[in-house]
């Protein structure tokens, strides 16, 4: 009798030993059927979003894509990311997309190289040694897009009639629906970009320094990318009215530095038209450009506090009279700059 009763005390015993363990692998079991189904519903969802894009005209190509990240994660990943719509193609390399199972509405993506996008005139190719996003959604849509790059490179063609060549050690986009102008399809951006190589600004402005861009701006009548060419979304911008408010422009290169803040749209002729508020700081070299004259152009750089050898490396920002786009004139204040004529953009 007293056996009988030990070895049941035996058996209860190392009944609750492993009691940890089995619980511990029915809850692996039953994440595993969840991860399965929150893994089905994305696939599903995703193609009901490429169903969608596509019946808006946007079709997108992801070649071998996969789904994976168990436990935790839901991974897409595309070998190429292909876009067309209408007369606009674009192109990235491999891209691998994540969110959180219990924060899918939180995708953060990293993109690989290289960038190609065309609307048959404006060519645009890009590279970098690392590109990393992260988009924040809501059930109405987008809430904010951050996009960062290390060693960005981009060449524009066909929007000039020089090619644009820039470089930089680093590269950040922030973009936002306002709030609080709802009603003007508005939304915010604002962009940083550190030691950027700009051959045309070098010429314009003189030096070969690396710059220094910053840009805080808010843009009306925003509709997102419909695919039309960039001189016919321009087009409808204008017509609906779209403005350009600039909160701050700033740009430093060597001793030269400048700040602007204003407002942007565009004339019946497709120019820049609109008044900025503009304070620099070594910009004779500029001023002789646009008037002309080097002579003439360093007097009145000394005149508006831009002579960049008498203040040394670090100049004091000085006011400069108001710059005024009106009909394809530029005026400082109300004096029209010579040989300077606005040509449209498209």
């Amino acid at each position: 009798m007293a056996e009988a009763i030990l070895s049941e005390d035996k058996r209860r015993s190392r009944f609750w030993l492993y009691t940890p363990f089995v619980l511990l692998l029915l809850v692996a079991i039953a994440w595993s059927v969840v991860w399965f189904f929150i893994r089905n519903r994305a696939t599903e969802a995703l193609d009901a979003w490429l169903e969608a894009e596509a019946q808006k005209g946007r079709q997108w190509t992801c070649t071998d894509r996969t789904i994976a990240g168990y436990p935790f994660r839901i991974e897409i990943v595309c070998n190429t990311l292909d876009l067309k719509q209408g007369a606009v193609t674009a192109s990235f390399g491999r891209t691998e997309a994540i969110a959180q199972v219990y924060q899918p509405r939180l995708v953060i993506a990293e993109i690989a190289g290289p960038l190609r996008v065309s609307d048959g005139k404006v060519n645009v190719q890009g590279q970098w040694t690392l590109m990393q996003a992260s988009i924040h959604a809501s059930p109405t849509g987008l809430q904010r897009l951050s996009i960062a790059a290390n060693a960005p490179r981009f060449n524009v063609t066909g929007l000039l009639p020089q090619e644009i060549a820039t470089s930089g050690e680093r590269l950040e986009l922030h973009l936002r629906p306002n709030p609080s102008r709802a009603s003007e399809k508005a939304y915010d951006a604002a962009l940083s970009v550190k030691q950027a190589s700009i051959p045309l600004l070098d010429a314009l402005i003189g030096g070969t320094e690396p710059t220094d861009l910053n840009a805080d701006v808010t843009a009306t009548q925003v509709v997102g990318f419909q695919g039309r060419p960039v001189a016919e979304e321009l087009e409808r911008w204008r017509t609906a009215g779209g403005t350009l408010d600039i909160l701050m422009l700033s740009g430093a290169k060597g001793p030269r530095r400048i700040e602007a803040k204003g407002k942007l749209n565009l004339d019946e002729e497709h120019r820049p038209a609109g008044q900025l508020n503009v304070a620099a700081a070594g910009l004779d070299g500029l001023i002789g450009n646009v008037t002309g004259n080097r002579t003439g152009g360093a007097l009145l750089g000394a005149l508006l506090g831009q002579n960049s050898r008498a203040q040394g490396k670090n100049p004091q920002l000085a006011p400069l009279p108001p710059l005024t786009l009106n009909n394809g004139f530029l005026a400082m204040g109300p004096f029209v700059i010579p040989n300077v004529r606005l040509q449209p953009l498209y």
